[in-house]
């Protein structure tokens, strides 16, 4: 461990954990967040570098952890010292979960899991009567995990993306894990 603010016990998952970010995981952070997909759909700078992913994993997390903003983020993994796979955060202003996956991790559940684990996670332990999500038109990937996450979709609002107006999905998952009265069906995500 590299003695970084975090949490303290890996949260269990099916598939995986979710843990404290690393030292060693900064190179897999910069891997992550220099794809294609990650330029179009995360929030992240455009293009993100090296000294990015050190202040995300130097900074950025430990202060979440210390209290110092809203945002606590885990590693996802497959084992507890295993490569990092992805980023999942919960944002308790807005109750908002948000994530991303390292390339090697996708396309195998790792990500639905993870989500259920931290929704579980805010449910039994954080007590929020519910967690949102969002992601832009178009990123079908999230759309999924969301879904598959068990969160009930409630329709496309307008948003804004890097300062540009963007449409954007909004799902919930309430601690009950009934939908919500106005939940719609999820688009095609064929």
């Amino acid at each position: 461990m590299s003695g970084l603010d975090g949490p303290s016990l890996p949260v269990l998952g099916r598939r995986g954990m979710l843990t404290a970010l690393r030292e060693a995981d900064v190179p897999r952070v910069v891997e992550a967040c220099t794809t294609e997909a990650a330029e179009r759909w995360l929030e992240t700078p455009v293009p993100y570098r090296l000294e990015d992913a050190e202040s995300f994993v130097r900074e950025f997390v430990p202060a979440g952890w210390r209290g110092e903003h809203d945002e606590r983020v885990w590693a996802i993994r497959e084992s507890l010292s295993g490569p990092l796979m992805g980023v999942i955060g919960l944002r308790e202003g807005s109750r908002e979960v948000g994530f991303w996956l390292h390339p090697e991790g996708q396309g195998r559940g790792l990500m639905a899991d993870a989500v259920r684990t931290a929704v579980g996670h805010a449910d039994g332990c954080l007590t929020w009567p519910e967690v949102r999500w969002a992601c832009f038109v178009g990123n079908v990937a999230s759309m999924r995990v969301a879904r598959a996450a068990g969160f009930s979709y409630l329709g496309e609002r307008d948003g804004l993306h890097r300062g540009v107006p963007e449409r954007q999905h909004h799902a919930v998952r309430l601690a009950s894990g009934q939908p919500p009265a106005d939940a719609l069906p999820w688009p095609d995500l064929a």
